[in-house]
């Protein structure tokens, strides 16, 4: 419920009073119109100011140099410079990992172990693995007199006291009660066998070496590695023959193409048939080549022949035609072994030659017979 007291408070028409002010009158709107008028005028003949950003001149990168580097040189030659090299990050090993930390841990915590057990004589260096000589380190810091308290292991003063035992040899040696103690350590040792003392690891692992069960795969996909490998180690069986198909080509074949049947007994005698026909061209070609010399032998003896007579007969015409110009010729006459009388016998005797070439040797010129002759030899090698 709204109490009475706050009642003008709620629930009230806020009436705006339009009439507050200055009253509008006719005038007043004249001036303004007027006025408004004016300013349009001014604003629409005053010139526009350019409103636009400036750009500016890009500079020459020759010109300029590089910026706040005397600053830079000058902040290196401070003294407070040397905060810029400081190491960033630190040396208290939080950026360790934890896993890295509990390993390192525990490897320390076995050499403290196995250096513990050293020291003590429990751990025999047969194979100088360890290459330390506690023995002779430990007489060295005696002769020296600096044996350390770690080294006593909390001994009491009683173990300085001189005593007599018997070393390894049988021979009665004297020195401190620590020493008898060693010696009879070992005597224990020796008597109750190596299988007391911890055994070596047998599968340390040295220097590089890859961990094959990180690659060892599953039982499924091993035996299919091991099917993949019975396939691949399996004998091949040889692929069957092929050869080549001509019908399979889209090509022009040329004169000397043959096409040799895919059945492997009808391929073989096609082989052979041509083996043979190639054996008789052969042989044929020797025969013609065989009769072609023969046939140039006699033609080039008989060309020889004729070459000679024509000779002969250019010698006869010769002393005929000299012994007419002499004056004696006039005379006696010509004799009947005169080459004139040999020269009015008949010389029509016509002569076979190979390829029934006949050639009269008076009414032929030598040119004539040797351009005949080889036009024969030409018929003759065709026809071969």
């Amino acid at each position: 419920m709204e109490s009475h007291k706050d009642g003008h408070l709620y629930n009230q028409d806020k009436r705006r009073n339009l009439s507050k002010g200055k009253s509008i009158n006719s005038s007043s709107t004249l001036s303004f119109t007027s006025q408004l008028s004016s300013l349009i005028n001014t604003s629409s003949t005053a010139p526009k100011a350019f409103s636009g950003k400036s750009k500016s001149k890009k500079e020459d990168i020759f010109a300029t140099h590089n910026k706040n580097t005397a600053k830079r040189a000058k902040r290196d030659l401070e003294p407070d410079a040397s905060s810029t090299f400081e190491q960033k990050h630190t040396t208290n090993g939080e950026a360790l990992d934890k896993g890295m930390w509990e390993r390192s841990k525990r490897k320390m915590e076995e050499k403290a172990r196995l250096y513990a057990a050293m020291k003590r004589g429990d751990v025999e260096d047969a194979d100088e693995r360890y290459a330390v000589d506690f023995d002779a380190k430990w007489a060295a810091g005696r002769a020296n007199g600096k044996e350390s308290d770690s080294d006593d292991d909390g001994a009491d003063d009683d173990d300085e006291e001189e005593v007599e035992y018997i070393d390894e040899f049988g021979r009665t040696r004297k020195g401190t009660k620590l020493d008898a103690l060693r010696v009879k350590q070992q005597q224990q040792r020796r008597e109750e066998g190596p299988g007391i003392l911890p055994a070596a690891p047998d599968r340390v692992i040295r220097g590089d070496t890859t961990q094959h069960q990180a690659f060892d795969l599953d039982e499924p996909r091993a035996a299919q590695m091991a099917e993949l490998a019975g396939k691949r180690d399996k004998s091949l069986t040889p692929p069957p023959d092929e050869h080549f198909d001509g019908n399979k080509e889209i090509r022009t074949k040329g004169t000397g193409f043959f096409q040799f049947s895919g059945d492997a007994d009808e391929r073989k005698r096609q082989m052979e048939n041509l083996e043979n026909e190639r054996a008789e061209t052969e042989r044929r070609r020797k025969e013609r080549d065989g009769k072609l010399a023969e046939r140039r032998a006699q033609i080039a003896a008989r060309r020889e022949q004729v070459q000679q007579k024509n000779a002969k007969r250019k010698a006869d015409e010769f002393l005929e035609e000299l012994s007419g110009q002499m004056p004696s010729a006039a005379t006696t006459g010509p004799s009947d072994d005169t080459p004139a009388s040999r020269a009015t016998e008949p010389r029509e005797q016509e002569e076979q030659l190979p390829g029934n070439i006949h050639i009269g040797t008076t009414q032929e010129s030598a040119p004539a017979m040797i351009d005949r002759i080889e036009e024969a030899i030409k018929r003759d090698e065709e026809e071969v």
